[in-house]
C-alpha cells in the first residue's frame, strides 16, 4: 500500500471541532433543560412561570439548536478523508473517513474516481484559507472532501489517481 494522502494536522483541528461541538451541544441541552424547567421566574422574564408549552418550546429549540452542531460535525467527518492509500495490487483506493473521531476505510477502484474540484476555500475579509477538493466517483457514491491543506506524500501519484489538475 502506498500513501497518497494524508489529513495531518488539519485531520487534529477536524477532531477537535468536533470534541468542541459535543460540549456546545451538551451545554445547549443543558441550558434546554434548564429553560424548561424555570423560563419566566426571572425579573426580566415577568417573574411567573411561563406555561408549560411554552417553555418546552424554549427548552426544545435551544436544545435542538446545540444538538444540530455535532450533528453537522458528523454529516462532515463522513465525507472528510482522514488518509488515502492505493493498493497497487487491486488497483484500488483504500479511503478513510471519519465518523464522530473514529475512522472508516472505503476500498474504491482507482477507476471510477471521476474528478477533483477544487475549491479556493478563501472567505474575504476574514484571514480564512481552507483550499479542499471535492473527489468525485463513479456509480452514485458519496462525493470526500480532501484537504488540500494535508499531507501528500506522493503528489505526482495524487494527482494522477485523484484526477486533481
Amino acid at each position: 500500500m502506498i500513501d497518497i494522502y494524508r489529513g495531518g494536522w488539519q485531520l487534529t483541528k477536524v477532531k477537535g471541532m468536533m470534541l468542541f461541538s459535543a460540549a456546545c451541544a451538551a451545554g445547549a441541552v443543558y441550558w434546554g433543560w434548564d429553560l424548561f424547567q424555570h423560563y419566566g421566574l426571572s425579573p426580566g422574564d415577568g417573574g411567573v412561570l411561563a406555561p408549560v408549552g411554552q417553555r418546552l418550546a424554549w427548552g426544545l429549540s435551544v436544545a435542538a439548536l446545540g444538538l444540530a452542531f455535532p450533528a453537522g460535525m458528523w454529516a462532515f467527518g463522513r465525507r472528510y478523508a482522514t488518509r488515502i492509500r492505493y493498493d497497487d495490487a487491486a488497483d484500488s483506493l483504500h479511503i478513510g473517513t471519519l465518523e464522530f473521531l473514529a475512522s472508516r476505510r472505503h476500498v474504491i477502484p482507482a477507476a471510477d474516481v471521476t474528478e477533483a474540484v477544487y475549491h479556493q476555500g478563501e472567505v474575504e475579509g476574514s484571514g480564512v484559507d481552507a483550499p479542499w477538493f471535492m473527489l468525485h466517483f463513479k456509480g452514485g457514491r458519496r462525493s470526500v472532501v480532501v484537504d488540500a491543506q494535508g499531507v501528500f506524500p506522493d503528489r505526482d501519484l495524487a494527482k494522477r489517481l485523484l484526477k486533481m489538475d
